[in-house]
């Protein structure tokens, strides 16, 4: 099973979605709603829409328009969800299902329960683009105290969790990106000695590693997953923000971004 058209499975543990488990061909109630929930698609932009189907087909790529498809070979993901029919919307917010409707249900529900989902806070680190990046008080790993404000800029702020495989995957691309902008590794928590010495081996002039204890550094950044990036300009402006793992062309959207500043 998969995702397509640049969403990743990891995207779905923050922000707000609607997620539509539908089976095409031979469903007319799924045939019914599809198109609702591809205007509804356009009506609400602050929530992400993804269709779960166990088979991609052109009619449901038709009826769906630019919604991305999430294929769930074996109708696992939608079990693990309680999904027992099709269709079904299960609302997503914060990475935690808060509300569903499952079929008969007509497009006032569907636009209601859209709504509740909209009102329902979750942490948007996109929140912090146009802002001054949030200062903290953080160590190197000679023990010294660093405080960003007194950092050069602009620096690529990423919160990194050595004990996550994802956070290490993205290391090559960093390493490239590291010609372009200062990389700031930000641990969130106590280090294991291990890790300790995986960071150092790691750490260079353009890549530093700094460790923060208070938790309250994620709750500024609106942080729920790592690995989460925030490019800080000179003047310390958030200008661009990435959940979850790099993709191929972001070393050339970095430097288009840093460009423009």
């Amino acid at each position: 099973m998969g995702l397509s058209q640049g969403v990743e499975v990891g995207d779905l543990i923050s922000g707000r979605w609607a997620l539509l488990f539908v089976v095409i061909p031979g469903c007319p109630a799924c045939e019914e709603v599809l198109p609702w929930f591809s205007q509804a698609a356009q009506v609400f932009p602050e929530i992400r829409f993804l269709l779960v189907a166990p088979w991609s087909t052109d009619e449901l790529r038709k009826l769906g328009g630019a919604i991305p498809v999430y294929i769930d070979g074996g109708g696992i993901f939608g079990a693990s969800l309680g999904v027992k029919r099709a269709p079904t919307v299960v609302f997503w917010a914060g990475g935690v299902p808060v509300h569903r409707l499952e079929w008969p249900f007509d497009r006032a529900k569907l636009e209601k329960g859209l709504e509740e989902v909209l009102a329902h806070p979750v942490p948007d680190p996109r929140a912090l683009l146009g802002h001054l990046a949030p200062d903290f008080l953080a160590s190197n790993l000679e023990g010294e105290p660093v405080l960003l404000a007194s950092l050069p800029k602009p620096i690529l702020l990423v919160f990194f969790n050595p004990g996550c495989p994802a956070c290490w995957e993205d290391f090559p691309i960093l390493a490239e990106l590291s010609q372009e902008v200062t990389i700031i590794l930000l641990v969130v928590g106590e280090l294991s000695p291990e890790e300790f010495g995986r960071l150092r081996t790691v750490a260079s002039e353009k890549v530093m590693v700094l460790s923060v204890k208070d938790f309250k550094v994620l709750e500024a950044y609106q942080v729920v997953r790592s690995p989460a990036y925030f490019l800080v300009d000179e003047k310390g402006v958030v200008i661009w923000v990435k959940e979850g793992n790099l993709v191929l062309g972001v070393v050339e959207k970095v430097r288009e971004v840093l460009k423009k500043k």
